[in-house]
């Protein structure tokens, strides 16, 4: 019996190895069994590092920034093994991004280590210098949530979840789930109970 949607999956499967097999030249590194799904937006990947068996989703824009307005950079990505990262995920490295492994991204998250310079009022803000303001750390097993914000100079812990459309401007700690603008920590495993427990905040 005639099946569509297993032929068009089959299809599907198929131009997104293809399309992955032809970023390789690209990128600094794809591991073994990732795939990249078209469309796929970026205007450089090769400083972009990515482990093993990892999917980055259809209409990712993924930009590893060696140059800007005249400045010189030196980008480095990391994205490790088993990680998922969902559509219409922003992606911008000048500094240092680090994504560990078994890391779960949902859709339309932003991550950047840097941010745009706005001080000079005679002078469009896309023609201000970049300024790198500390590199982002995103631990193994961390979840983030769909529309999630994270900035420069954070460090979001082993296991921790962070809620949807959060904005985090500080370090996140490990076992830990934080959700608002800016995020705070709502909730936190303790080792000693065994039970994840809820957090006053103030």
């Amino acid at each position: 019996m005639f099946d569509f949607v297993k032929i068009k999956n089959w299809w599907r499967s198929r131009k997104i190895k293809f399309y992955t097999s032809l970023l390789r030249s690209s990128a600094g590194s794809i591991g073994k069994n990732s795939l990249i799904c078209p469309p796929f937006q970026s205007f450089n990947i090769k400083e972009m590092q990515v482990g093993n068996n990892t999917r980055i989703s259809e209409h990712c824009w993924i930009q590893c920034i060696d140059n800007y307005q005249g400045k010189s950079f030196s980008p480095r990505l990391d994205i490790g093994n088993d990680v998922h990262i969902g559509r219409f995920a922003h992606i911008i490295a000048c500094d240092n991004i680090k994504i560990g492994n078994s890391v779960v991204i949902a859709e339309r998250v932003y991550i950047s280590d840097n941010l745009h310079g706005f001080e000079d009022i005679n002078m469009p803000i896309m023609k201000q210098p970049l300024k790198q303001a500390g590199p982002v750390i995103i631990e193994d097993e961390a979840w983030i949530g769909n529309g999630a914000c994270i900035l420069p100079n954070v460090t979001i812990g082993k296991h921790a979840i962070i809620g949807s459309n959060a904005v985090v401007t500080k370090d996140i700690p490990p076992y830990s789930v934080a959700a608002g603008v800016p995020a705070k920590v709502i909730k936190q495993y303790n080792p000693k109970t065994k039970k994840w427990e809820k957090l006053t905040i103030s």
